[in-house]
């Protein structure tokens, strides 16, 4: 399948930037949900998974900038279209929400780059979907966007448009391997949440996003129940870059794919007993 697009979210529940090529590691896309706005009151982490979410926070935009040693080497746009960049960006952010709030920088065993290491990721460090996914579901739904922003996912990976089956099942239990040596292993696939039926961008609110794929793709995942699944989580078995255009190869499972999922879904079960994001 070949690399369709490369996607990075900085700052948890914020909007992302798309990037031609980028070093993946164990955490993941070097610098992908780097940091998560904290209030500095409450302790309340502002995400969009775990915790409360606010739109306009969900309506600015983080990149990465090479800013040498910076705490912060960040820029962020706000909603009126005003970028901020470094120390300015958490004063700006607590005006923007009415409340002190700052940047709290992932912390966790994997050393990362830019200021962080691990990230705030939801269950594994990579997130994937197929446009031929994409495509069944906007068969099913012709009247929704099937915009891949929804998703919030790191790779977009190109399969045509076709197929009637949801691409990302066969993946589970096996490998993706790019030209660089970089190995991702493909463990679960994605539960959805009420994530992507949010406005995002100039794409409007739409409960039908996540009616539909729970409609047309329940899967078992063991202790986390039958849930709507589109798209899938992988680790990563060995570091590399990955750059758009570029193919990934298949290789097929090697681990049945009920025992990838029953694995995953008990490493996040005891993440979250850990209090890890």
């Amino acid at each position: 399948m070949g690399v369709l697009a490369l996607l990075r979210y900085p700052v948890k529940a914020m909007l992302g930037e798309s990037v031609e090529a980028v070093e993946i590691g164990r955490a993941g896309l070097v610098g992908d949900r780097g940091w998560l706005v904290v209030d500095t009151d409450t302790g309340e982490r502002i995400a969009n998974k775990r915790g409360p979410t606010d739109p306009r926070l969900r309506a600015c935009r983080a990149e990465l900038v090479e800013v040498g040693d910076e705490r912060l080497p960040l820029r962020v746009t706000l909603p009126d279209g005003r970028a901020v960049l470094g120390d300015e960006i958490e004063p700006a952010l607590s005006d923007l929400l009415k409340r002190r709030v700052v940047l709290e920088p992932t912390v966790g065993p994997a050393a990362g780059r830019l200021g962080t290491t691990g990230a705030h990721h939801d269950v594994a460090p990579l997130h994937l979907i197929t446009t031929s996914t994409l495509g069944r579901l906007r068969r099913a739904a012709p009247s929704s966007e099937w915009d891949v922003r929804r998703f919030r996912a790191n790779l977009l990976l190109d399969d045509g448009e076709e197929r009637e089956d949801f691409a990302e099942d066969a993946l589970v239990g096996g490998t993706l391997r790019a030209p660089s040596g970089l190995e991702m292993a493909v463990e679960l696939p994605t539960p959805r949440c009420v994530v992507p039926t949010r406005a995002h961008e100039e794409l409007p609110a739409d409960p039908a996003i996540l009616r539909t794929i729970v409609a047309e793709h329940r899967v078992d995942l063991g202790a986390f129940g039958s849930q709507g699944c589109a798209g899938a989580y992988a680790t990563v078995s060995r570091s590399g870059t990955l750059a758009t255009g570029e193919w990934v190869e298949i290789r097929r499972a090697t681990t049945p794919p009920a025992h990838s999922i029953r694995d995953a879904v008990a490493r996040a079960e005891s993440e979250l007993v850990d209090g890890l994001d």
